[in-house]
C-alpha cells in the first residue's frame, strides 16, 4: 500500500521534477517588466523563474563562458544573433519581445528638450550605462555625438559611468548625477505618466533598440524554455509589455 502511495506520489510530481525553475538572463531595463510577468506567467504554467538581471554584453560574456542559463533576454538584436552564430543559441528560438525606448531623465528643473541640460551648468554628472556592453548606453552615445555633445562632456569628465541601467538610475535619484540617459521603462507610472523630467530623444537619432531573445542550446530545458518565449508572445503578455513603455 504504501509503495502504491509514493508511486502514485511520483508521478504527481515527475512534472515538476522535470521542469525545474526556468533561469532567465534579462537585461537590466526589462527587470521590473519581467517582475510583473513572472507571477502571471507562473499563474498560466505553474513554472517558476529565477531571474538574473544585468548588462547584456555581461550576460553575453557569462553564457559564452558557460553560465547555467535557459533564457536569455537581451536589450539588442545583436548579441542573440551572435550566439546563434556561434552555436549557443537555438536559430528558431530568436524574435524581438520588445522594441527599447531612450529617455533622458532629472531629477532638477531645467529644460531638457534637445538635451539642453548636457550644456548646463547645473549638469555635473550625467549617469550613462557603460556604452560597450550596454545598448541603451551606446545608443545614447549615439543620441550625444549627434547633437555634438558628446565629446565636450567626455572631456571634462562629466560621465558618470554605471555598470547597468539600474545602476544608472541610482545615480540620478541619489543625486551623484544631475541628470542620466535610462530606458522609458524605469521611469513610467502606472497611468502612464513619468516621474520627475524627460525627454525622449527622436528615434532617428540612434539605433532602434530591438531587444531579443533566445534559447540556449545548452539549456537542459529548452521546451520549457520555448514554452515561456511563446508566452512572452501572448496578449496576455503583450499587455503588460506595452503598458510597461515598450514598443513591439
Amino acid at each position: 500500500m504504501f509503495r502504491a502511495i509514493s508511486c502514485f506520489l511520483l508521478i504527481l510530481l515527475l512534472p515538476a521534477l522535470a521542469w525545474g525553475e526556468l533561469r532567465v538572463a534579462v537585461a537590466s531595463n526589462f527587470l521590473g517588466t519581467l517582475n510583473e510577468l513572472a507571477p502571471l506567467y507562473e499563474a498560466d504554467s505553474g513554472q517558476t523563474l529565477r531571474i538574473s538581471s544585468g548588462s547584456t554584453g555581461r550576460h553575453y560574456a557569462q553564457i559564452v563562458n558557460g553560465a547555467p542559463f535557459d533564457v536569455f533576454l537581451a536589450a539588442d538584436k545583436a548579441r542573440p544573433q551572435r550566439l546563434v552564430d556561434e552555436g549557443l543559441a537555438l536559430p528558431e528560438s530568436r524574435f524581438t519581445y520588445a522594441q527599447g525606448v531612450l529617455v533622458l531623465w532629472s531629477t532638477l528643473d531645467s529644460p531638457l528638450d534637445e538635451g539642453r541640460i548636457l550644456k548646463s551648468e547645473e549638469l555635473e554628472y550625467l549617469a550613462l550605462v557603460n556604452p560597450r556592453t550596454a545598448p541603451y548606453g551606446a545608443a545614447a552615445v549615439e543620441v550625444m555625438q549627434q547633437l555634438g555633445m558628446y565629446e565636450d562632456l567626455r572631456q571634462k569628465e562629466k560621465i558618470a559611468q554605471a555598470e547597468n541601467l539600474t545602476q544608472a538610475l541610482q545615480y540620478v535619484t541619489s543625486g551623484t548625477a544631475q541628470a542620466g540617459f535610462l530606458a522609458l521603462a524605469q521611469i513610467i507610472e502606472e497611468d502612464g505618466s513619468t516621474r520627475g523630467t524627460s525627454w525622449q530623444p527622436p528615434t532617428e537619432l540612434y539605433t532602434p533598440l530591438e531587444q531579443q531573445a533566445v534559447v540556449l542550446t545548452s539549456s537542459p530545458q529548452q521546451k520549457a524554455g520555448q514554452q515561456f518565449l511563446d508566452w512572452l508572445q501572448s496578449e496576455e503578455a503583450q499587455a503588460v509589455i506595452r503598458a510597461a513603455g515598450y514598443g513591439f
